[in-house]
């Protein structure tokens, strides 16, 4: 039997008028109902840079193709990661198990990610990367370009990760990091059986025909302080050879877009 599972009135009275609006949203689903107590009071509890991920339980349906939900049974959390693990109920045998995904703490529309171009006189001449050690999986990386913020707003990014800024601005001689061209390159989902993420992918280009001499690979760590990971200025000769051993899946989605884009001309050859 469907159990109903009510917050308070004093309780849901003490949240902000955004997290009310969640939680009238949540109680229209049966799963939330049968959820109980103590899990929908762990869900308004959690810190306010975490109502991404609410807002994203509160689109949860309680079908979704040939299982039904039935109510959400535990949440496990990491500093930036959840795991929300829910009790289902297969269509087909009846038969009752569970089943979890993971997300981010702002939600299923983590940032934005790509590559960023050189321009000289008209012409992509370079292309940026990021070379960094990877905590999961303890390799040094190639990655895409952007931040779990990031959006931009006319060719300006807006919450750029900072240091990630200050290092693209100090290679290129820039006071500010302002894009000449952005191209929306839609969305990405990076694993539909793990993750309920969808990333913004992105292209864009600086213009640096009358910028001074970018700071040169060899000599750039002389002067500069290390930050963890390291931007490299790749001529476009070598884009190639790139998408052949990035293995970055958001790199690797901006390559397919551009590919059947019109918006920037790569002269690959």
């Amino acid at each position: 039997m469907a159990q109903t599972n009510t917050l308070s009135p004093e309780f849901i009275s003490s949240l902000s008028p955004l997290r009310q609006g969640y939680y009238q949203k949540l109680y229209r689903h049966t799963w939330f109902k049968n959820t109980s107590i103590e899990i929908q009071t762990e869900i308004f509890n959690l810190p306010e840079d975490h109502n991404g991920f609410i807002e994203s339980l509160t689109e949860r349906p309680d079908e979704i193709g040939e299982v039904d939900v039935l109510k959400l049974q535990k949440i496990s959390r990491g500093n930036f990661l959840l795991i929300p693990i829910f009790e289902i109920r297969s269509n087909i045998n009846n038969q009752i198990s569970t089943y979890e995904y993971v997300s981010w703490k702002t939600g299923k529309y983590p940032g934005m990610r790509g590559i960023i171009f050189l321009e000289t006189a008209g012409e992509i001449s370079h292309f940026l990367v990021l070379h960094a050690h990877k905590f999961s999986t303890t390799e040094n990386s190639f990655d895409s370009i952007g931040g779990l913020f990031l959006r931009i707003n006319d060719n300006v990014p807006v919450n750029f990760p900072k240091k990630m800024s200050q290092e693209i601005c100090y290679h290129l001689g820039l006071k500010d990091l302002k894009f000449n061209k952005v191209i929306d390159l839609g969305e990405m989902s990076p694993d539909y059986g793990l993750t309920n993420n969808i990333s913004n992918l992105y292209a864009a280009t600086i213009d640096v025909t009358n910028l001074p001499n970018v700071t040169k690979k060899e000599d750039f760590r002389l002067t500069h302080k290390p930050l963890g990971f390291e931007v490299e200025i790749i001529h476009i000769n070598e884009f190639k050879d790139y998408v052949s051993k990035v293995k970055d899946s958001y790199f690797l989605g901006a390559v397919a877009r551009l590919m059947v884009s019109k918006e920037i001309s790569l002269n690959l050859g």
